[in-house]
């Protein structure tokens, strides 16, 4: 029997970015205080709750107990630990420096989560809005409009453009609304079943408001892995394919690997920037600066920081724009629908009582 490879199951395999995060810090917290990583994980395995991060600890601790070095034990690793992460800690321990490596990815990894907690919390108001909005359409189309058009047809009642605006769009509009509710719903889903394809990713940034979010936040997160894995000495072209593996962007990611191909047959890492469409126009010349300096981590940590800065500020925008001008759509659509119903009604209750 052929194994299930479909992409959504297969990513069930690593550890979460919250678990690899939790490794991260454990192991830097165990290296720093210079106690035995055998004895330190298997504890630490007892502790945590779950299946796979115990699971990954345990094994750790066996290979290491058995002789293994830690360069070793992490190879063994291959399939749960994420790409990203593990050469990483190979880097920090043939550098020297594995505790500190670790603690700057557990920062940048919690820094970039707080980013996306509150990118995702401006979302969460629109949402509700757009659902009550939905809510709003259905309840008015079929509880009130359908109501007052058999009303107005019994009695022949003359309506007014303003009522038969409402009545003819009543039912566009309800439609309109639950596939748009749909559509934003589908967006995770989609994303958890085909985190692999990379055509989505191009189709989502062009999505007004949420598009722009997606797209600074995993560059800015680019530029971050970067940073800090040329910091560590490793190769360009091994930096750049390990942070492809740590980006859910499926399209940026295999920009990567465009990227990684290109350096390693000798091609100029902006000059082949500038021909991959997946990186902004703004990102090449600090890419630039950085290789001519030669400075090119902290090139890479000043494109995050400036990434980081479009992304604060499209979110400030959200909470100060987005959910008022709903609001105030909503209201604006309750108050015509409203008066749309009730003119010819009034008009109708004026004729009968004459």
């Amino acid at each position: 029997m052929m194994p299930l490879s479909w992409p959504g199951f297969d990513s069930l395999r690593k550890l979460s970015p919250e678990e690899a995060t939790e490794l991260a810090s454990r192991v830097a917290e165990l290296t720093k205080a210079g106690l035995p990583l055998g004895a330190g994980l298997r504890a630490l395995a007892g502790e945590i709750s779950g299946r796979r991060l115990p699971r990954v600890l345990r094994s750790l601790a066996d290979r290491l107990d058995v002789g293994d070095d830690l360069v070793s034990a992490l190879e063994s690793q291959g399939r749960y630990l994420p790409s990203h992460l593990r050469g990483l800690m190979l880097a920090g321990v043939r550098s020297g420096r594995l505790s500190e490596v670790l603690e700057e990815f557990v920062e940048l990894e919690r820094s970039q989560s707080e980013l996306r907690r509150r990118v995702w919390l401006s979302l969460t108001y629109p949402f509700i809005l757009l659902l009550f909005m939905a809510a709003l359409a259905v309840v008015g189309k079929v509880l009130i409009v359908d109501g007052f058009e058999r009303i107005f047809r019994d009695f022949n009642t003359t309506l007014p453009l303003l009522t038969v605006a409402a009545i003819e769009m009543s039912s566009p509009i309800m439609w309109f609304s639950i596939g748009l509710v749909g559509l934003v719903m589908a967006i995770p889903l989609l994303l958890w079943i085909a985190p692999g394809a990379s055509w989505i990713w191009p189709v989502l940034h062009r999505v007004p408001i949420l598009g722009p979010l997606l797209r600074w936040s995993y560059v800015a997160r680019f530029a971050r892995l970067m940073g800090l894995l040329l910091d560590q000495q490793v190769p360009l072209p091994d930096a750049l394919r390990l942070t492809a593996a740590g980006l859910r962007d499926a399209n940026l990611a295999r920009g990567c690997r465009g990227l990684a191909d290109d350096v390693a047959k000798g091609r100029v890492l902006y000059e082949s920037m500038a021909a991959h469409r997946q990186f902004p126009a703004s990102l090449t010349p600090i890419i630039e600066w950085g290789q001519r300096a030669p400075a090119l981590a902290d090139a890479f940590r000043a494109a995050a920081e400036m990434f980081e800065g479009r992304l604060r500020v499209q979110g400030n925008l959200l909470d100060a724009m987005l959910a008022p001008i709903m609001f105030l759509a909503i209201i604006t659509f309750v108050g015509a629908f409203v008066v749309a119903m009730f003119l010819p009604l009034l008009s109708l209750i004026t004729k009968l009582s004459g």
